[in-house]
């Protein structure tokens, strides 16, 4: 008996009790009074074990409610106690059969937190609901991938509006005027300062769209893997581009190597590219109280400061098997001047940024990576498609331009 026809019999039970006592009186004949007595006692007996069968089921229904107010985005197997390792795999797990469902017409909206799925881009999900949906080998043979690495280089916040204002003191901090020694009885010098500067951020939004057939849809490890390995990245590929070279036009994010304030140092040939990075580095530290914690360089111009040689033939930075001449072993991607050094096609040709990019600028995220879908758009639901749509929201606030400073790398070369 479920619950509710457990309590209807108890209440049963002592209607009967009752009727059963009131039914034993002082007059009756010992042998009636006796056998009534056990009446009563047999009703109680039951009532006892209907009270413990009401109280283990009681504590069934209290279980299942605790577990339908758990937030729990795994589905079925025993391995599926570990959190989700991606945006794919989280994806697929709490949409679970809801995808399979999308033929029926339900629109089925799906939002997960940020996930740094940027440092493992080519990591393979676990298996998912074994058993569930096609279940053969289906690897993607992927194409080249950049090193995604600028939001990792800056620092990172989490806001809740679509817009940020913070307000900058200005490099020339005294419009007029200055303090001067005086000497007694004589009239002190007026300092004017200069007024702040009040910068807006706006966050921009990058998206894009997929679809797939309802088959591609039950492959859960496909989905999940497709998401990690392209969508994902393809989204992060184009976050790394705004936040360097983003020209604030439009939609576009206002990148670094555009604002206003940031220093410049042109370095006219390449044998004078090693001092004038160490000389960039200086002018950070110079002009704020930040000390330089990145290079990022094009692959091509690391390429020919990897590959300089001395007057003696020998590679500077150490030869392709061992140390520089022979001493100590080989570095790989050696940093320069003790600088991390990051390597990005995200930088032009023929430019490095030197600079303190975690404390001088900052990647604002509204959100996570936000992944929805549905069979509702479009034709799709004629065609057995399904439209997945993947967003996020960023801005770059640059609170000390001049913590930054663009390299002009000129090609002309000189032998060391």
């Amino acid at each position: 008996m479920n619950l509710k026809d457990l309590l209807a019999h108890r209440e049963n039970l002592m209607d009967s009790a009752k009727r059963a006592r009131s039914a034993i009186t002082d007059d009756m004949d010992p042998a009636d009074a006796a056998q009534a007595v056990e009446n009563v006692k047999s009703i109680i007996s039951e009532i006892e074990s209907t009270d413990e069968a009401i109280a283990a089921r009681r504590g069934v229904s209290d279980v299942t409610q605790k577990l339908k107010g758990l937030t729990i985005t795994e589905r079925g197997t025993e391995n599926d106690s570990a959190a989700s390792r991606s945006l794919g795999e989280h994806f697929v797990k709490a949409a679970g059969d809801r995808l399979k469902n999308q033929a029926a017409g339900a629109h089925i909206e799906y939002s997960v937190p940020e996930y740094q799925v940027k440092e493992d881009a080519h990591s393979s999900p676990k298996d998912l609901v074994e058993g569930w949906g096609t279940f053969y080998q289906r690897g993607i043979i992927n194409q080249r991938r950049e090193r995604l690495v600028a939001a990792d280089l800056m620092g990172a916040a989490t806001v809740t509006a679509s817009t940020v204002k913070y307000i900058v003191e200005k490099a020339n901090r005294i419009a007029s005027g200055a303090p001067a020694t005086v000497a007694e009885g004589t009239k002190k010098p007026y300092v004017k300062y200069a007024d702040f500067d009040v910068v807006t951020e706006s966050l921009s939004k990058v998206a894009a769209l997929a679809k797939f057939t309802d088959e591609m849809i039950e492959d859960y490890d496909f989905v999940a893997s497709w998401i990690n390995n392209n969508l994902v990245y393809d989204l992060s590929v184009v976050e790394e581009k705004q936040l360097i070279n983003g020209d604030g036009r439009g939609s576009n994010i206002k990148g670094l190597l555009n604002r206003e304030g940031i220093q410049t140092h042109k370095s006219a040939k390449q044998a004078d590219w090693f001092n004038d990075l160490f000389k960039a580095k200086n002018k950070v530290s110079q002009a704020t109280n930040l000390e330089a914690d990145g290079i990022m360089i094009n692959p091509v111009n690391y390429e020919a400061l990897r590959l300089t040689k001395d007057g003696n033939g020998q590679y500077i930075a150490g030869g392709p098997f061992q140390g520089q001449y022979g001493n100590g072993n080989i570095l790989i991607d050696p940093p320069l001047w003790g600088i991390k050094t990051v390597v990005s096609n995200a930088v032009p040709a023929g430019t490095a940024i030197v600079g303190a990019f975690r404390q001088g600028a900052t990647v604002l995220r509204k959100g996570g990576v936000r992944v929805d879908s549905a069979n509702t758009n479009a034709d799709d639901f004629e065609n057995n498609l399904v439209t997945l749509r993947a967003e996020e929201r960023l801005g770059l606030m640059v609170p000390l331009p001049a913590a930054f400073v663009k390299v002009t790398l000129e090609e002309t070369t000189e032998e060391l």
